[in-house]
């Protein structure tokens, strides 16, 4: 794998460059959650004082020493009834909705202070905006329909060669997931890369409220959540609101190739750069090529570059983390090299060699533009044998459920597909989308289940075929990768 073609290094492989620690979450509160500022900043009633805390935990089966444990309800869930249990592991502090009497044993549970307030889930997007108010570490924030996951990941990871750099745990992204990555944040920390998702409108404008991010990135604007947010004009009202969210100071870059996102620069006080494929733009990409090392590309048309990675979509990804790097003094050469040498990330078009057969393991979540993506990257590699697409469902598209998959159907069709598998009823209208715009049908298999699936492609697979499977999470199309891998009993890993 190699990063810019001809590029030269400046020492000999990672370990000569330096590697910035990580800001870790306890180590880095600093003294200000004493009691009284905790209750301060959350608007809640100091019931019992105590000593200051050193961080922020949510859930009581993690460490709890020294911690500040809130006390989150939900569906399937509530804290106070792990509350005790936290400050026998040495919670010092806990925030809870009940009064002290409500909670069983907390009256006789020594050793941490008590607040207690209206909401726990408010306050801690209260206490995360204080903390954030404090810290002087700079914050980007990521949002779009597709890949913010990945930019983020790239980005932290390219940042943390030259300076103390924290982001998102996984996929850390809503009221919750957005407040624990900035309690990461620590006096040395240089920047914070934070992941901000969205199902429901006005979720982004109070994420981005707490987060004050000094730079904004919007991926892309597709039809993704469309079951709270209505429409893809929906999607971009309220993706807008990132970029709505940043001073003149700041810097918004955006998807010069989409219109909605290119909207977005009237939406923002901040300066603008856009990222483009095949056209000027502040950050652009030409003469893609993809092949059996990734993608090859020229940065601004003329720096030749081997992106490690499969797709256009992923070009897009590499040329936010340019900008965005570019933005925090990371010199080109550094984050170029450093985007080579960064581990593919899980189950997002992860190329797996099982026996003869690679298998495009794409199964972390899908919707409409994230599926093309992954059909051009497919379709664009040189494959010895057949490709075979495997979908599941997409969900969470509301109304437009039933269009939009067949729309992707007649996509696989026109992506040159060899065979087409399609897994569950949910994903029944993707083949019957691909018969109508011309398929065969003997090309077509329509099952009911991932068991289903594994059987039939364990009998078809066939050495130098590639297959792409993708679905939305929560059909765990993630087991047929691994039980195709079980089965075929060959070993796995990663090109």
């Amino acid at each position: 794998m190699v990063a810019p073609v001809n590029l030269p290094k400046s020492g000999s492989g990672t370990g000569s460059r330096r590697s910035a620690a990580t800001g870790g979450g306890r180590a880095g509160l600093g003294n200000w959650m004493t009691p009284t500022a905790v209750a301060k900043a959350v608007g809640g009633e100091l019931r019992r004082r105590g000593r200051t805390v050193s961080g922020v935990v949510t859930d009581s089966r993690q460490e709890t020493a020294g911690q500040l444990f809130v006390a989150l309800t939900g569906p399937n869930h509530d804290g106070h009834d792990h509350v005790v249990a936290a400050i026998g592991r040495g919670a010092r502090g806990v925030l809870i909705e009940r009064s002290v009497e409500d909670v069983p044993g907390l009256d006789r549970a020594a050793g941490a202070f008590i607040v207690q307030v209206a909401n726990c889930r408010q306050a801690l997007l209260l206490l995360a905006a204080e903390h954030r108010r404090r810290c002087r570490a700079r914050v980007i924030g990521i949002t779009g329909s597709c890949g913010k996951t990945t930019v983020k990941e790239w980005l932290g990871g390219v940042l943390a060669t030259s300076m103390s750099t924290v982001r998102s745990p996984a996929s850390f992204n809503n009221d919750i997931g957005v407040p624990i990555t900035l309690f990461q944040i620590g006096s040395q920390t240089r920047a914070a890369v934070v992941e901000i998702g969205t199902s429901e409108p006005g979720e982004i404008g109070a994420l981005a409220a707490v987060a004050q991010p000094d730079v904004a990135i919007v991926t892309c604007v597709a039809a993704a959540h469309l079951r709270g947010l209505g429409s893809v004009e929906g999607v971009a009202k309220e993706k807008a609101l990132l970029p709505a969210a940043i001073s003149e100071a700041g810097l918004c870059i955006l998807n010069g190739d989409d219109a909605s996102c290119r909207a977005m620069a009237d939406a923002t006080a901040a300066r603008v750069q856009l990222v483009a494929i095949d056209r000027e733009a502040d950050w652009f990409a030409t003469d893609l090529q993809f092949h059996a090392f990734g993608t090859s590309f020229r940065l601004q048309g003329e720096r030749p570059v081997t992106l490690p990675r499969l797709g256009t979509h992923n070009v897009y990804n590499a040329l936010f983390v340019l900008a965005a790097a570019a933005e925090l003094g990371v010199p080109e050469e550094d984050a170029l090299q450093a985007l080579a040498e960064l581990p593919i990330a899980a189950r997002r078009l992860e190329p797996k060699r099982v026996g003869g057969i690679t298998l495009f393991d794409d199964t972390y979540n899908m919707n409409p533009r994230s599926a093309r993506a992954g059909l051009q990257a497919v379709a664009g590699v040189p494959v010895p044998g057949r490709r075979i697409v495997v979908f599941g469902e997409m969900l969470e598209l509301g109304d437009q459920s039933l269009v939009l998959h067949e729309q992707l159907g007649a996509d696989v069709h026109r992506a040159d597909i060899d065979e087409l598998v399609t897994v569950g009823a949910g994903a029944q209208p993707i083949a019957e989308g691909a018969i109508a715009a011309g398929m065969s049908a003997r090309s077509v298999h329509q099952l009911p289940g991932v068991e289903d699936a594994r059987q039939l492609l364990a009998g078809m697979l066939r050495d130098g075929d590639h297959v792409l499977c993708k679905a939305s999470r929560r059909v765990r199309l993630d087991r047929l990768v691994d039980d195709l891998a079980a089965t075929m009993g060959a070993e796995q890993g990663r090109l």
